[in-house]
Protein backbone atom coordinates (compact mmCIF):
# COMPACT_ATOMS: atom_id res chain seq x y z
CA UNK A 1 0.00 0.00 0.00
CA UNK A 2 1.13 3.13 -0.87
CA UNK A 3 0.64 6.83 -0.11
CA UNK A 4 1.62 9.88 -1.58
CA UNK A 5 2.99 12.47 0.13
CA UNK A 6 3.12 15.59 -2.65
CA UNK A 7 -0.17 16.34 -2.31
CA UNK A 8 -0.12 17.04 1.63
CA UNK A 9 0.91 20.39 1.90
CA UNK A 10 -2.80 21.72 0.75
CA UNK A 11 -4.45 19.97 3.16
CA UNK A 12 -4.98 17.20 5.71
CA UNK A 13 -5.38 13.15 4.48
CA UNK A 14 -6.31 10.80 7.08
CA UNK A 15 -6.46 6.92 5.81
CA UNK A 16 -7.55 3.95 7.03
CA UNK A 17 -5.26 1.16 6.61
CA UNK A 18 -6.27 -2.69 6.29
CA UNK A 19 -4.58 -4.63 3.99
CA UNK A 20 -2.90 -8.12 4.25
CA UNK A 21 0.65 -8.57 3.18
CA UNK A 22 1.66 -11.67 1.55
CA UNK A 23 5.28 -12.15 1.60
CA UNK A 24 6.63 -16.18 2.18
CA UNK A 25 10.07 -15.27 3.52
CA UNK A 26 12.20 -12.95 5.27
CA UNK A 27 16.25 -13.31 5.52
CA UNK A 28 17.28 -12.16 8.84
CA UNK A 29 21.01 -13.19 10.19
CA UNK A 30 21.70 -14.79 6.81
CA UNK A 31 19.17 -17.57 8.18
CA UNK A 32 15.16 -17.68 6.20
CA UNK A 33 12.32 -17.41 8.30
CA UNK A 34 8.89 -18.73 6.66
CA UNK A 35 5.80 -16.43 7.65
CA UNK A 36 3.03 -18.97 7.75
CA UNK A 37 0.46 -16.34 8.37
CA UNK A 38 0.20 -13.57 5.81
CA UNK A 39 1.35 -10.14 7.80
CA UNK A 40 -1.97 -8.31 8.67
CA UNK A 41 -1.81 -5.20 8.61
CA UNK A 42 -4.22 -2.20 10.39
CA UNK A 43 -4.21 1.61 11.86
CA UNK A 44 -4.60 5.00 10.42
CA UNK A 45 -1.90 7.22 8.21
CA UNK A 46 -2.25 11.19 8.84
CA UNK A 47 -0.45 13.17 6.74
CA UNK A 48 -0.32 16.89 7.30
CA UNK A 49 2.57 19.24 5.92
CA UNK A 50 4.71 17.17 4.36
CA UNK A 51 4.52 14.46 7.43
CA UNK A 52 2.87 11.48 7.41
CA UNK A 53 2.29 9.97 10.85
CA UNK A 54 1.94 6.35 10.68
CA UNK A 55 0.00 4.11 13.66
CA UNK A 56 -0.26 0.57 12.54
CA UNK A 57 -0.83 -2.98 14.35
CA UNK A 58 0.98 -5.89 12.68
CA UNK A 59 -0.07 -9.38 13.39
CA UNK A 60 1.95 -12.46 11.64
CA UNK A 61 3.21 -16.11 12.63
CA UNK A 62 6.81 -17.45 11.67
CA UNK A 63 8.67 -20.25 11.78
CA UNK A 64 11.75 -19.94 12.92
CA UNK A 65 14.78 -21.84 13.33
CA UNK A 66 16.84 -21.76 17.04
CA UNK A 67 20.01 -20.57 16.96
CA UNK A 68 21.76 -22.68 19.65
CA UNK A 69 19.91 -26.33 19.25
CA UNK A 70 18.42 -26.20 15.27
CA UNK A 71 15.22 -26.86 16.04
CA UNK A 72 12.42 -25.45 14.34
CA UNK A 73 9.19 -23.28 16.19
CA UNK A 74 6.90 -21.10 15.38
CA UNK A 75 5.76 -17.70 17.04
CA UNK A 76 3.25 -15.42 16.81
CA UNK A 77 4.60 -11.83 15.96
CA UNK A 78 2.63 -8.68 17.08
CA UNK A 79 3.86 -5.38 17.20
CA UNK A 80 2.64 -1.42 16.48
CA UNK A 81 3.92 0.50 14.23
CA UNK A 82 4.05 4.72 15.25
CA UNK A 83 6.11 6.28 13.27
CA UNK A 84 6.38 10.38 11.55
CA UNK A 85 7.73 9.96 8.13
CA UNK A 86 8.78 13.18 5.45
CA UNK A 87 9.46 13.90 2.21
CA UNK A 88 11.74 16.40 3.09
CA UNK A 89 14.32 16.44 5.88
CA UNK A 90 13.62 17.85 9.20
CA UNK A 91 15.49 18.94 12.21
CA UNK A 92 13.27 16.42 14.31
CA UNK A 93 15.26 13.43 15.03
CA UNK A 94 12.64 11.66 15.29
CA UNK A 95 10.82 11.83 11.73
CA UNK A 96 12.18 9.64 9.35
CA UNK A 97 12.94 11.03 6.20
CA UNK A 98 12.31 9.21 2.78
CA UNK A 99 15.58 8.69 0.75
CA UNK A 100 14.14 9.18 -2.75
CA UNK A 101 10.39 10.21 -4.29
CA UNK A 102 7.26 11.53 -2.51
CA UNK A 103 5.72 7.78 -2.22
CA UNK A 104 5.49 6.36 0.95
CA UNK A 105 5.17 2.26 0.99
CA UNK A 106 3.65 0.76 4.09
CA UNK A 107 4.71 -2.90 2.79
CA UNK A 108 8.70 -1.37 3.60
CA UNK A 109 7.35 0.44 6.99
CA UNK A 110 6.35 -2.89 8.00
CA UNK A 111 8.78 -5.20 7.03
CA UNK A 112 11.39 -2.26 8.65
CA UNK A 113 10.15 -2.61 12.09
CA UNK A 114 9.33 -6.45 11.95
CA UNK A 115 13.42 -6.65 11.64
CA UNK A 116 13.36 -4.31 14.19
CA UNK A 117 11.38 -6.35 16.49
CA UNK A 118 13.42 -9.41 15.91
CA UNK A 119 16.19 -10.29 18.35
CA UNK A 120 19.64 -10.69 17.54
CA UNK A 121 19.53 -14.36 18.55
CA UNK A 122 16.20 -16.36 18.41
CA UNK A 123 15.86 -18.88 20.96
CA UNK A 124 13.42 -21.51 21.05
CA UNK A 125 12.79 -20.93 24.66
CA UNK A 126 14.54 -18.71 27.21
CA UNK A 127 16.48 -21.79 28.96
CA UNK A 128 17.72 -23.35 25.50
CA UNK A 129 20.30 -25.69 26.32
CA UNK A 130 21.52 -25.89 22.85
CA UNK A 131 23.87 -28.54 21.08
CA UNK A 132 26.39 -30.77 22.92
CA UNK A 133 29.71 -29.31 21.22
CA UNK A 134 30.84 -33.11 21.19
CA UNK A 135 28.33 -35.51 19.84
CA UNK A 136 25.95 -32.70 18.97
CA UNK A 137 22.85 -34.27 21.06
CA UNK A 138 20.36 -31.94 21.15
CA UNK A 139 20.42 -31.29 25.53
CA UNK A 140 16.96 -30.15 25.90
CA UNK A 141 15.76 -34.16 25.12
CA UNK A 142 18.73 -35.89 26.25
CA UNK A 143 21.86 -35.86 28.26
CA UNK A 144 24.80 -37.02 26.55
CA UNK A 145 27.72 -38.82 28.07
CA UNK A 146 30.30 -36.53 26.65
CA UNK A 147 33.17 -35.63 29.24
CA UNK A 148 32.85 -31.92 30.11
CA UNK A 149 36.15 -31.50 32.33
CA UNK A 150 38.24 -31.96 29.27
CA UNK A 151 40.53 -28.88 28.96
CA UNK A 152 42.28 -27.91 25.82
CA UNK A 153 46.10 -28.49 25.77
CA UNK A 154 46.60 -25.27 25.30
CA UNK A 155 45.19 -23.93 28.15
CA UNK A 156 46.03 -26.32 31.08
CA UNK A 157 48.33 -24.77 32.49
CA UNK A 158 45.93 -22.20 33.40
CA UNK A 159 43.69 -25.06 35.01
CA UNK A 160 46.14 -25.49 37.99
CA UNK A 161 46.63 -21.93 38.76
CA UNK A 162 43.29 -21.05 40.71
CA UNK A 163 43.43 -24.55 43.15
CA UNK A 164 46.09 -21.82 45.17
CA UNK A 165 43.89 -18.48 45.53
Amino acid sequence: MEIALQDSNVKSITKDIDFTYHKENLVYNNETIKILKPIQVKGKVVVSQGIADVKLSVDTRMLHTCSRCLEQFEQDLELNVDEKVSKNEQEDGNIITLEEGNILDLRDVVLNNIYLALPIRILCKEDCKGLCQTCGANLNHEQCSCRSDEVDPRLSALKDMFKEV
